[in-house]
């Protein structure tokens, strides 16, 4: 019993158990903070992946229908993409003829420089789908979603569109849709989905 006594009282006695939990505690810590920025880091990579939807204006993902035919032809496309302003990611998915574009966040694509960077590398592009957060405006007295303070989109239809704009009031949104490219005009967002984020 006295010897036991004594070693709590001798430097690194009992302290030292104390010190290396604290130690163990800091590490365990460390390794958790880690693991949710990486975490974080992998949901805002993947804006398809489940998580909160992003809350900075701007696209999110722009995914091209296309029939992919030519699996090697689709890898040239993968890097003409990647190399457009503000791609943050590129996937071609074939088995459902898709291409999804990952958008740097609080960016733009021009979507024009996508449609045709995917018809000069001898694609045909079906379809255009926009994904993207912003805030619900009217623009040249036209509902329209603002992706910065000197860009909106117009949102078609507008009839139900301004009902997108009365239930979200100054909220952002998560609007998805299609790109209507009307020659000589400006390009319009046909709305197919819609969610207020809170």
């Amino acid at each position: 019993m006295e010897s036991a006594t004594r070693n709590d009282h001798r430097p690194g006695g009992s302290i030292a158990p104390a010190a290396a939990t604290f130690a163990l505690a800091a590490l365990l810590l460390a390794l958790v903070s880690a693991a949710a920025a990486a975490a974080a880091g992998a949901v805002s990579a993947n804006p398809g992946a489940a998580g909160p939807p992003p809350n900075t204006p701007g696209m999110v993902r722009v995914t091209v229908e296309v029939e992919l035919t030519c699996p090697s032809c689709a890898q040239g496309l993968e890097r003409r993409l990647g190399r457009l302003a503000h791609v943050a990611g590129v996937e071609i998915r074939h088995a459902d003829g898709r291409i999804v574009l990952t958008v740097e966040p609080g960016r733009r694509l021009e979507l024009a420089a996508v449609h045709d960077t995917v018809r000069n590398a001898g694609f045909v592009p079906d379809r255009v789908v926009v994904t993207a957060v912003g805030r619900l405006t009217l623009a040249d007295g036209a509902p329209a979603l603002a992706l910065s303070p000197d860009f909106a989109v117009p949102l078609v239809p507008a009839d139900r569109a301004a009902a997108l704009m009365a239930e979200a009031g100054d909220q952002l949104a998560l609007v998805s849709g299609h790109w209507d490219a009307a020659p000589d005009s400006p390009w319009r967002l046909r709305v197919d989905s819609f969610e207020v984020i809170r």
